[in-house]
């Protein structure tokens, strides 16, 4: 979710936490862009196929982008409109991350593509469950959707570390598998700035409370998102170098 608190705070406790806000929405940012970069890159001069399990990652790393921007923009502008693209940025990003490592799972999995946990149908079911939720807690203004959006958040976020999970224990040794591991703990410091933010209401949780944990996982979202653009570099350099013939040249068949 997103921080109201406008860069020009009164006062200097006021302001150093609004420089601090600013600074996370940046990192975050620019670590999306990098993992966006590195991503688009990788997918197009080193796999060089058009793989749709990567392109939902890459529709994440985007959506980060846009909550980054939007998130310091409406603190520097102290438009309170621009929070809109940042909710609906949080909702892009844990979405096409979930599907993204949904369709890393199956990207060599059952011939006929299905899951060996759940069937197809319970995927569409957990989709279409968060984004109503979303919608729900977006358009009616009640106590209780706050607790619908929660619900849908949590249903969502177990969904994808499933998925993630089977991801790394299925394609153990892999690309798929390294990178995962990476960019899974980005999701989970995400879906736990949301459910604090939901949930801090219901449980009379102190809005001081509620901008630490946003302000730490925020920042530590931010540097996994970067650890994925650095695991994605080094694995497209790792592949770069197997088929490069001067890695090679030295060789010969004898040895």
């Amino acid at each position: 979710m997103s921080l109201h608190t406008p860069l020009q705070a009164v006062g200097d406790p006021a302001a150093t936490m609004a420089a601090a806000n600013l600074l996370a929405y940046a990192s975050i940012a620019v670590a999306a862009a990098v993992l966006f970069g590195y991503l688009v890159g990788y997918v197009q001069y080193v796999l060089a196929a058009d793989t749709v399990e990567w392109w939902y990652i890459a529709v994440a790393a985007g959506a980060a982008v846009i909550y980054g921007v939007s998130g310091a923009a409406s603190m520097l502008a102290d438009a309170s409109w621009l929070t809109v693209f940042t909710d609906g940025a949080v909702l892009f990003f844990i979405l096409f991350l979930a599907l993204g490592l949904r369709a890393l799972y199956h990207a060599e999995g059952s011939p006929d593509g299905r899951s060996r946990l759940i069937p197809v149908w319970v995927d569409y079911l957990v989709v279409a469950a968060f984004v109503a939720a979303w919608w729900l807690g977006f358009l009616v203004e009640a106590d209780w959707t706050r607790l619908v959006v929660a619900a849908g958040w949590l249903l969502a976020s177990a969904w994808a570390v499933l998925y993630g999970v089977l991801t790394v224990r299925f394609h153990e040794g892999t690309t798929l598998a390294a990178i995962t591991r990476h960019l899974l703990p980005a999701a989970l410091c995400v879906v736990a700035i949301v459910v604090v933010d939901l949930g801090g209401s219901v449980v009379g949780l102190s809005a001081a409370y509620v901008d630490a944990i946003w302000l730490v996982g925020t920042v530590l979202a931010a540097a996994f998102l970067f650890n994925t653009a650095v695991a994605i570099r080094q694995e497209g350099g790792q592949l770069q170098r197997m088929y490069d013939w001067t890695t090679w040249r030295q060789q010969s068949l004898e040895e």
